[in-house]
This record gives C-alpha cells, structure tokens and sequence, in this order.
C-alpha cells in the first residue's frame, strides 16, 4: 500500500515538476524578447537634422557648431538625380554623440518634414529597423519637429 502512495505522491509531483518548469521556460523566453525590443528602442530630445557629411564633420571634429551652420545644398551631395534620390538627411543626437538616418513613411515622417526642419530640432521616440551605410535606421512613431529660427528673429527681444 505504501508503495503504491508513494509511487503515485512521486508521479504527481514528476508532473508537476514539468508543467512548472515549462511555464518557467516560457516567462524567461518572453522576456528575452521585450529586452531585444528595448535594446532597439531610442528617443531623441533636441536631436538636429543634418546633412550626412555635416554629421560626420561635426562627429571627427567634436564641434557642434558644424551643425548649427550646416547649409541644405549639403543633404544633396553624392545625390546624382535629386527628383529620384531621396537627399542624405540624419538627425544627429548630440546628447549621445551619435546619428542616425529616419526611415520616412505614411505613418510617420516625410522627407518634406525633414528638410523643411532641416538645422532646426526633432523630439521623437522610435525603433532601430537596420543599418545603411554603417549608420543605424530609425523608424519614427512620435516625433515634433522644431524648425530653425529665421535671421532676426530675435531683434525685438532686446
């Protein structure tokens, strides 16, 4: 009798010890994946749009000042049909020293977005999607844009 409650004491708890441990597996296999997704996420906070060479200079050199100064024409360098070619537009994170190109889309933002914020600043949040060129490629999902002040703006503020 003993060896029959034992056997089935040690049955129950064989399976219990398998229907837990599968649940286990599938709690860490999930949280594996929304780490991935976070380790993709990014957000920008006063980010510039820039040109891609304005960028680099500004990233070599280690002065911002490139960037406040960098004229529009230089988004198309490289660019041999500017009606076909999309221009070479990053944004450039200057909190983290890095930039990134924006993948324009319906849902999101559109190249006329961007050049017509182009020197001025971007708040957004995003994903990383790939890589073009060494640079990373972000997908906006929320995203406000800042354009540069026009010359005189400020005349009347003193």
């Amino acid at each position: 009798m003993f060896k029959y409650i034992f056997a089935s004491i040690l049955s129950l708890s064989f399976l219990f010890g398998i229907s837990n441990n599968s649940l286990i597996l599938q709690a860490y296999a999930q949280e594996e994946t929304l780490d991935e997704e976070e380790d993709n996420e990014i957000e920008f906070t006063s980010a510039v749009i820039t040109a891609v060479s304005c960028a680099k200079e500004a990233e070599e050199s280690g002065e911002f000042s490139v960037l406040a100064s960098c004229p529009p024409h230089k988004a198309f360098e490289g660019v041999k049909d500017i009606y076909d070619n999309p221009p070479k537009i990053v944004v450039f994170d200057v909190t983290e020293g890095e930039y990134f190109y924006v993948k324009p889309s319906k849902d999101s933002v559109y190249w006329s977005d961007l050049l017509e914020g182009f020197g001025g600043s971007i708040d957004g949040i995003g994903m990383v999607i790939g890589e073009k060129d060494g640079i990373p490629v972000v997908k906006l999902e929320e995203f406000e844009i800042t354009p540069k002040p026009k010359p005189g703006f400020f005349k009347g503020c003193l």
